[in-house]
C-alpha cells in the first residue's frame, strides 16, 4: 500500500489559474470567440494536465489492460468470453479501433495482460502483469482478493513509471478490454458513487 500512497499523493489538482489564462489565449486568437468548440475545451484540458503553457505531446501512449471478469459467465455480454484473447491477438495485429485512433495521432500502444483467462501465445510484444487467469464471478462472491486489487493497482503504476522511464511521455490514455467488463466497471463506479 506505500506504493499506492506515494503515487496518490504524487498526482496534484489541476492549476485553475492556467485555465483561465489559456481561455483569455484563445479569445485573443483571431477567430470568434469560442468557435472551435470543443476543440477549445480539450485545449484546456491538456494544458491544465501537463501543466504547460504550450504543451508538446510528442510522446503519446495509451495503455491498454486487459483481463476477463468472471461475471461474463452470467451472460452480461453478448459476446463468449473468448473474444477477449481473440482482441488480444487483434491489438497485436493493430487490427482495433485504438490501434487506428493511436495511428492517427501518433501514439505508442502497449497491451497489458492483467488477467486474461486464456494462454496467450505470440512472439510479439505484450506487458505480462498478470494478477489472476480472469476474475472470480461478482455474483457469487469477491471479484477479487484485496490483494489482487493492490497488487493491480501497483502493476499499473509499474507499467506507467516504467514506460515513463524507458521512453518518456507527455500525454497518456488508458483503456481496457475484458468480456463483461461494462459490468464490472459499473459495479466499481456504484460502489464508487453509492448510486
Amino acid at each position: 500500500m506505500k506504493r499506492i500512497t506515494e503515487t496518490l499523493e504524487r498526482i496534484r489538482p489541476i492549476d485553475t489559474g492556467i485555465l483561465e489564462e489559456t481561455q483569455r489565449r484563445l479569445d485573443g486568437l483571431t477567430k470568434p470567440r469560442g468557435s472551435l468548440g470543443r476543440l477549445e475545451e480539450l485545449a484546456k484540458i491538456v494544458v491544465a494536465v501537463t501543466g504547460k503553457k504550450s504543451p508538446t505531446l510528442a510522446k503519446k501512449v495509451v495503455f491498454t489492460m486487459v483481463g476477463d471478469h468472471g461475471v461474463a459467465s452470467e451472460g452480461v455480454s453478448a459476446y463468449p468470453q473468448g473474444v477477449t484473447l481473440q482482441m488480444v491477438y487483434n491489438f497485436l495485429q493493430e487490427g482495433a479501433a485504438i490501434n487506428v485512433l493511436a495511428r492517427a495521432v501518433e501514439a505508442k500502444v502497449l497491451i497489458i495482460d492483467m488477467g486474461v483467462a486464456g494462454k496467450i501465445k505470440t512472439k510479439k510484444k505484450i506487458i505480462n502483469k498478470k494478477v489472476a487467469h480472469g476474475t472470480q464471478n461478482m455474483m457469487k462472491g469477491p471479484a477479487m482478493t484485496r490483494d489482487e486489487a493492490i497488487q493491480s493497482i501497483r502493476a499499473g503504476i509499474d507499467v506507467f513509471e516504467e514506460e515513463a522511464a524507458t521512453s518518456g511521455i507527455d500525454i497518456a490514455g488508458t483503456g481496457d478490454m475484458g468480456i463483461a467488463n461494462t459490468t464490472s466497471s459499473s459495479a466499481i463506479v456504484a460502489c464508487i458513487t453509492g448510486s
